[in-house]
């Protein structure tokens, strides 16, 4: 992760993130344009999330371009966002399915893949057709003039280390009063019949969960360099929430493209997967109701709390960042 830069300032800090992820996405944008390979794309992604959540953090500081808002990063990701959607099902199907599937299934989920192809196809002809245009080109322009002559907030001087748990807990506070993780609470081991019932009308606000957990673990990982060992480990706990409903909701994902591609009936054609997708999203519930307990446990948040209001500052050394 990176490390704090000499001068420590909010506004030093947030010209070092920016800078940063910018360089990321340009590292990324041949490859998109050649699509040599899917791993280009979603590194671009990422970029752009990382860069938005970037932005939304050190807000107070910044005094920004139109074209470098959140809210036009966000714009910006979500175009490369539906392209890599597709590739996510792709890969899914063909690494983790087809290899578990009898040949008549696999005959047609293959049908399913072909379809899927046509939609990429169409989704990369957007992709670089976006890249291409006057509006990605005013964003890399407004944000190459902000690096070289950035426009700050008068909070922008100040120490850092003076500010961060002001920074880092209004977004904890947003994730810990999510309503998502009060779906399916019970101390009891819910029947099957009613987990069948959860998925089909609160994987929505799962769903949304995983959005504000993605949120504040993007957003936590900027200022990591700050603490120490807790907060690593609770930053680990945030992204392994990310992780499991994630899980969840992509077999939810990839039922309904089948429901779509091959008619609501699919589930007679391709009985093995489906009892796949069943066995899945069952065992990863019973790892997410343990995760689950442990971030209403009162005396866990407290040190959640905690943790943010006790920064630990570790010296300038270089290191590579090793997460996505």
């Amino acid at each position: 992760m990176m490390q704090p830069p000499q001068t420590q300032s909010f506004g030093n800090w947030a010209h070092k993130a920016i800078a940063k992820h910018y360089k990321k996405i340009l590292s990324h944008e041949a490859g998109v344009l050649a699509d040599r390979d899917p791993e280009e794309l979603h590194q671009m992604r990422v970029g752009m999330r990382r860069l938005r959540s970037v932005l939304l953090g050190f807000a107070p500081a910044l005094v920004l371009p139109e074209a470098l808002t959140p809210k036009q990063v966000g714009r910006y990701g979500r175009v490369l966002g539906k392209l890599r959607d597709v590739d996510v099902i792709t890969l899914t199907f063909r690494e983790r399915y087809l290899p578990q599937l009898p040949t008549v299934e696999v005959t047609i989920l293959e049908i399913a893949l072909k379809k899927l192809a046509k939609r990429r196809q169409k989704q990369l002809t957007k992709v670089r057709k976006f890249l291409n245009s006057a509006r990605y080109g005013e964003f890399k322009g407004a944000t190459q003039a902000w690096l070289d002559q950035p426009q700050y907030q008068a909070i922008a001087s100040v120490d850092i280390q003076l500010i961060l748990p002001d920074l880092l807990l209004p977004q904890l506070s947003e994730l810990l009063l999510h309503p998502g993780w009060w779906v399916g609470y019970s101390p009891k081991k819910l029947s099957k019949k009613q987990l069948e019932t959860l998925f089909a009308t609160d994987s929505p606000i799962l769903h949304d969960l995983r959005k504000a957990a993605k949120r504040s673990r993007y957003t936590m990982e900027i200022f990591a360099p700050f603490y120490g060992e807790n907060y690593a480990n609770q930053l680990q706990a945030i992204k392994k929430v990310q992780t499991l409903i994630g899980l969840l909701q992509d077999d939810a994902v990839l039922q309904a493209f089948l429901e779509k591609t091959l008619g609501k009936t699919f589930d007679q054609e391709l009985p093995t997967l489906c009892q796949i997708f069943h066995d899945n999203r069952h065992q990863t519930w019973h790892q997410w109701t343990k995760l689950q307990h442990q971030f209403l446990d009162a005396e866990y948040r407290y040190q959640l709390h905690q943790t943010l209001c006790q920064p630990q500052p570790r010296p300038p050394v270089a290191q590579k960042s090793t997460s996505n």
